[in-house]
């Protein structure tokens, strides 16, 4: 989403940019792989985020280059830290020219922007910012503070501690920032692989609008997933879903890390019954019982 609206918002796309995704593509001399062997054909911004199309995204983050990714990740809450109020918050990445410059002395070369454009090479992210980031593009830009601390009491009874304020605020064009939204929607209500995020009311229709996105992050290379095969080390994939519901009035939003989940599609289970139980409430409706997950861990 990050590339998307950095695309987007620096006038490099429309919405309707198009991409031809035959099932991988060629850029500076090393041919970048699909997940989809068969690809999927020509798509636009919307049914590239729908599907997760990767070669839509190494095309226009070569298109955008790496420093307008990180400026826009970064607006976002990725790269930073939220300042969370709990101790040790690690930082991730989100690199940029200045970034490897500064830290291996080397330029940047374009091929590297590629793998940046799925979130892969040297992008590295934490649940929280993750968190922040969902949460900023279902507000329309501002990048909120999370927070735990609710009151202290010094002696004199408990008082409260008022919300921090937000870290920053973004001016986003709400007819792009729609257009990410649009393909948030259908990767849970379309033809998308976040269907178990899905809200169902008594008749089976779906309620409240949750819109999301699946992801998967390797634990270690192809390579070295090979050379590791008898290891005994649990090397399966961890699997993300970062979400937000409602779709036009979002009031709740968030991530799951699921380690060694394997697929998205599995975090969008655990997704589903943290949603499921905030709307109960909201709703005065009985919380649903503990699921019983069955996840599809087969790599």
């Amino acid at each position: 989403m990050a590339v998307a609206l950095a695309a987007l918002e620096e006038g490099v796309i429309t919405p309707d940019f198009h991409v031809q995704c035959n099932g991988g593509k060629d850029f500076y001399g090393r041919y970048f792989k699909c997940w989809k062997k068969s690809g999927h054909g020509s798509v636009d911004l919307r049914h590239a985020i729908e599907q997760s199309c990767d070669v839509y995204f190494y095309t226009i983050a070569d298109m955008v280059k790496v420093d307008k990714i990180n400026k826009w990740a970064t607006l976002l809450g990725l790269g930073v830290k939220s300042n969370i109020d709990l101790p040790n918050e690690v930082t991730g990445l989100v690199p940029s020219t200045q970034w490897k410059q500064e830290k291996m002395h080397e330029k940047w070369y374009a091929g590297e922007t590629i793998s940046v454009g799925i979130g892969q090479g040297q992008v590295s992210v934490t649940p929280v910012s993750m968190a922040v980031y969902m949460a900023t593009l279902a507000n329309g830009g501002t990048r909120v503070t999370p927070h735990l601390f609710k009151a202290v009491d010094e002696g004199q009874g408990w008082k409260t501690v008022p919300p921090p304020p937000p870290q920053s605020k973004v001016d986003i064009d709400p007819d792009k920032l729609q257009a990410i939204r649009d393909g948030l929607w259908m990767v849970v209500n379309a033809a998308g692989t976040g269907h178990n995020a899905q809200l169902k009311g008594p008749d089976g229709k779906p309620v409240h609008d949750v819109s999301g996105k699946t992801g998967t992050a390797q634990v270690i290379s192809n390579q070295g997933k090979a050379a590791a095969a008898n290891s005994g080390r649990d090397l399966r994939d961890n699997g993300w879903f970062v979400f937000f519901a409602p779709r036009d009035n979002p009031v709740i939003a968030g991530a799951v890390f699921l380690e060694h989940g394997v697929h998205g599609s599995n975090a969008a289970l655990v997704a589903h019954h943290v949603l499921d139980t905030y709307f109960a409430k909201e709703d005065g409706r009985p919380l649903p019982p503990k699921p019983e997950f069955k996840p599809n861990l087969t790599p």
